[in-house]
């Protein structure tokens, strides 16, 4: 199936809700759950059912979780999804989007990201291999893939979602980063935002492969959770990735 590549580089695919739609969503293999936009949630009956702490670039955030009956993205179908909600317009940096599939609907499945032709395909089996294959870790929801540095291991979200790569914690990393100016930007996520600063990565690698000059921004807190690791590696930035959910493992091409 084809999907539009948003001006951030978030993956928007068409979405059947409750047989209703397609409705415009992001594909995000950064979100431990899906969510959706308050407005659209009263769009298509979705009811309230409970509360819950979700994690987000920004730090952890309270939640109110809604009831989906059936979500159709091409030949997927997911059944009694519990989206949570976000505010409405959260996410219109990318245009008018109605929400987010995240892991909740996609650590079961095989599919390949090819955002040199701008296509998903969705896969029965196990694929075969056209690329490096890296094992990925299942922690609090999220997957993350291990990359080894010179100066160590870092560990990243792949994620679909991230606008730019996003460090945690620059103190002892396995990499070298340049400060770009001495000021801050925004990192804004679908229900907050976070101071950062700019920097750039001398040398990432990814696989056999070295990416150069990396722009990126680094967040400095106390505490991370466990599932954040050591931050995100937004898929963009590269031409093909597969993930195999139940097999644990991601293919970069």
């Amino acid at each position: 199936m084809a999907f539009q590549l948003g001006e951030q580089g978030g993956v928007i695919v068409p979405v059947m809700v409750n047989d209703s739609g397609p409705f415009r969503m992001l594909l995000d293999t950064g979100a431990t759950h899906s969510a959706i936009t308050e407005d659209f949630a009263a769009l298509v009956q979705a009811k309230p059912v409970a509360r819950a702490s979700v994690i987000t670039p920004a730090g952890n955030t309270l939640r109110t979780i809604v009831a989906v009956d059936r979500i159709h993205i091409g030949s997927v179908t997911a059944e009694n999804v519990l989206p949570s909600l976000i505010p409405a317009g959260a996410l219109e940096p990318e245009g008018k989007i109605q929400g987010l599939i995240g892991q909740d609907v996609l650590a079961r499945l095989r599919y390949t990201l090819d955002f040199k032709d701008r296509t998903i395909e969705w896969h029965q089996q196990t694929p075969s291999d056209r690329g490096v294959r890296l094992p990925l870790a299942f922690e609090h929801g999220r997957f993350l893939v291990a990359l080894q540095q010179d100066r160590g291991t870092l560990r990243l979200v792949p994620d679909s979602g991230a606008g730019s790569f996003v460090l945690f914690d620059a103190r002892g990393r396995a990499i070298t980063t340049i400060p770009e100016s001495s000021a801050t930007v925004e990192l804004s996520t679908a229900h907050r935002t976070q101071t950062a600063r700019p920097v750039r990565v001398r040398e990432l690698r990814v696989g056999d492969r070295i990416m150069r000059n990396v722009p990126a921004v680094t967040i400095e807190r106390a505490e991370r959770h466990p599932a954040e690791g050591d931050g995100l590696l937004p898929l963009h930035l590269l031409e093909r990735v597969t993930f195999d959910g139940p097999g644990r493992f991601l293919i970069v091409g």
